[in-house]
């Protein structure tokens, strides 16, 4: 998978992709990740990417030119699944959502700034409008530091034990059950016994009971009617 980052603040996503599971799939070659100065493909002199809104009002906005030129120049040079904006207005970004963008080649992320993007870039070049949640950031660049994170440690290959993102929180609808590691007992608290017996049979029923228990208490609303 190779994604690109379009951003006014590249240095921003210096960290977030230099370290643990992000770096190795770079490492191994299961995931390119390049970034992009948006302001590199002004072609104002003082390499200015935002202007005042039509009509007045407070706050500033990406222009179009630049971000027209750089999408096209990377759309010249491959072929693209998804050209993905990160705005507070997009659908929020789910599980669902994640695993359906890492089974794509190639996606593009557009990370808003100011008063976001000039809409003429949202109506002809965006595929897909995602949010993170319902809250506003100074950018998109965290957010899309969050997509990147959630997606690419889905790739095959990406994660050490490759059955350990099938058990995550959301991926069947439900919470994760609660987790122990040794000692089965520290300072008087103790792991349940059902963990230590073995049975491996009653310890998924007694993790399924577990999830669907803590779903219902923290979220009931990813459950139907007929589980609550």
């Amino acid at each position: 998978m190779r994604i690109d980052i379009l951003t006014l603040l590249p240095r921003l996503l210096d960290g977030p992709f230099a370290d643990s599971i992000l770096e190795r799939a770079q490492e191994n070659k299961l995931c390119e990740i390049r970034i992009h100065n948006i302001r590199d493909y002004s072609t104002n002199k003082h390499k200015q990417a935002d202007d005042y809104q039509f009509g007045g009002g407070a706050g500033m906005v990406m222009t179009i030119q630049p971000i027209d030129d750089l999408i096209s120049k990377l759309k010249g040079e491959r072929e693209y699944d998804e050209i993905i904006y990160l705005t507070p207005d997009g659908v929020q970004l789910n599980q669902s959502i994640c695993n359906q963008f890492s089974l794509k080649k190639n996606i593009m992320l557009l990370c808003g700034h100011y008063k976001g993007v000039d809409q003429r870039v949202r109506d002809h070049f965006i595929t897909r409008e995602i949010s993170i949640g319902d809250y506003v950031l100074s950018g998109g660049e965290l957010a899309a530091a969050v997509l990147v994170d959630s997606v690419v440690r889905l790739i095959p290959g990406v994660m050490n034990d490759e059955t350990s993102a099938l058990t995550d929180s959301f991926q069947d609808g439900l919470l994760a059950p609660p987790v122990y590691t040794r000692p089965a007992e520290y300072k008087g608290w103790k792991v349940p016994d059902i963990l230590q017996n073995g049975n491996f049979k009653l310890i998924e029923e007694w993790r399924m009971d577990e999830a669907m228990k803590k779903t219902k208490d923290r979220r009931p609303d990813l459950l139907s009617n007929e589980d609550l």
